[in-house]
């Protein structure tokens, strides 16, 4: 069996306590897919430790938090294949900068093709969905009641929970 891992963070700068707190806080500003080797794959609005803003894979120390939460899903090895595949295939891609503040102005601002964190995460989730059934743990339909661009980590984290995903304890630093 494989695990697919996804890391919510609550950071410590304050934008991350802007996007906790309008994303239904207190509780997470960052969520993160763990790969197989421990490195995060991930959307960021910011360059973290010269790995540029976007869709990358960062070394999860890089990060800074003061709380963290990881949920997990145990599946296939073909299956944790097409879930990283997925992650892969948009790395490069564009941080979501108009739907973070969609979320500070309550309303939709997307730009297709770039991502937030919680909708990448989530998308990652649906694509390998899809060969699923709704009994599966772990399946999320696309779509969702609401766009996954205005998904915030926390409501990202309740959408796993529900999901039949494993939650972690929460840990500090």
């Amino acid at each position: 069996m494989s695990e697919i891992a996804i890391d919510f963070l609550a950071g410590t700068n304050l934008s991350s306590k802007l996007i906790d707190w309008f994303g239904g806080g207190p509780g997470y500003s960052h969520c993160a897919s763990v790969l197989a080797d421990g490195r995060y794959l991930d959307a960021r609005s910011d360059v973290l430790s010269g790995v540029p803003a976007g869709v990358h894979i960062r070394i999860p120390t890089t990060e800074k938090w003061v709380r963290k939460q990881r949920a997990t899903l145990q599946v296939s090895a073909a299956e944790y294949q097409a879930w990283e595949d997925n992650l892969r295939a948009k790395i490069t891609d564009q941080y979501d900068k108009q739907a973070i503040l969609g979320f500070l102005e309550g309303k939709s601002i997307h730009t297709a093709g770039q991502y937030i964190c919680s909708a990448l995460a989530i998308n990652a989730v649906q694509h390998i969905s899809r060969s699923w059934t709704p009994e599966h743990i772990g399946f999320i339909p696309f779509p969702l009641p609401v766009p996954a661009h205005e998904i915030s980590p926390n409501a990202a984290l309740l959408i796993l929970a529900t999901a039949g995903f494993s939650i972690g304890p929460v840990m500090t630093p």
